[in-house]
């Protein structure tokens, strides 16, 4: 009898944490156009980020494009110009180096009426390894906190006070899949489980104000990031994984993003503890594969 209602009670457990992973897909989501005429990105050059410049200039919104390459931003804005008849404004700046992030922004945007700000830009490790073998780890890993954690403060400081004055605006912060569990990517994804916290308390902070919070934390998808070059049922476009948050927005205040990333961290949680140390071992295999091409690098650099 005990062991039938255990059942039971697991069957419920399951299928309720099913339905609120996938309810949000049924929900009407916020439409951009009407939180302002702009839309801010960062890392917008590449993968998810230009993703989400390419959905939002589908929708009517004038794009500011902010990453490190001026370049690289010139091209993706002229690319959308000349596929959607909308406006692009560009900002180079490296996340990394860059000490007047904040300052830089809001003298860039001053006139410019930002209804949605996507805080996309973010970097990773080289390939995963342990914390006191990073190569140049100190530097490595300041540059990674000032890329993932401080230019979504200051950007969000730059952006945040003319929502809150006009009383509407929409905040995408990006974090991954790697939030919950990353061995091997220790200080990655600290940096994640902060945007996941930092966008859980702001939008509890500016709820009352008019502000739609969401964090987004994706599992693999066609990036250079993820080194990953064509899409599969469980790895998406960027484009396609961009205007999946963008179907959500408002919906929920914290998306995986795509229906099968849903599927494939609903089916991790049924693992429990196991699940790290599947991780864990899953890593050690990426990481021993990358020191193997390196050494075979090292040793034709040697032969040239």
């Amino acid at each position: 009898m005990l062991v039938t209602l255990a059942g039971y009670v697991a069957l419920v457990v399951v299928v309720g944490r099913l339905l609120a992973y996938l309810s949000k897909y049924v929900k009407s989501p916020v439409k951009v156009k009407s939180l302002g005429d702009w839309a801010l990105v960062t890392g917008a050059t590449d993968g998810i980020g230009k993703g989400f410049c390419l959905d939002l200039a589908k929708k009517g919104l004038n794009i500011v494009l902010v990453s490190r390459s001026k370049d690289k931003l010139d091209t993706v804005a002229k690319e959308i110009e000349e596929k959607y008849p909308v406006k692009t404004k560009v900002i180079a700046i490296d996340f990394t180096k860059d000490k007047d992030v904040r300052e830089s922004i809001e003298s860039e945007i001053k006139d410019l009426n930002v209804g949605v700000l996507v805080n996309n830009v973010g970097m990773s490790y080289e390939y995963p390894e342990y914390f006191l073998q990073v190569e140049n780890g100190e530097a490595r890993f300041q540059a990674l906190v000032d890329c993932n954690i401080n230019s979504m403060l200051n950007v969000t400081r730059a952006v945040l006070p003319s929502m809150v004055s006009r009383g509407k605006g929409a905040v995408i912060n990006m974090s991954s899949f790697s939030a919950h569990c990353g061995p091997l990517l220790s200080v990655y994804s600290g940096s994640k489980a902060f945007v996941i916290q930092f966008s859980s308390d702001l939008e509890m902070e500016y709820r009352d104000q008019g502000i739609t919070m969401m964090c987004a934390a994706p599992y693999y998808v066609v990036s250079n990031m993820s080194k990953i070059k064509r899409a599969s049922l469980t790895t998406p476009t960027a484009t396609t994984y961009a205007a999946s948050v963008l179907a959500q927005l408002g919906t929920t205040t914290f998306t995986y993003g795509y229906w099968a990333h849903d599927l494939v961290a609903f089916g991790i949680s049924l693992l429990g503890p196991v699940a790290p140390l599947i991780t864990h071992h899953v890593l050690k295999t990426v990481r021993k594969s990358a020191l193997r091409k390196k050494e075979k690098a090292a040793a034709a650099a040697k032969k040239d």
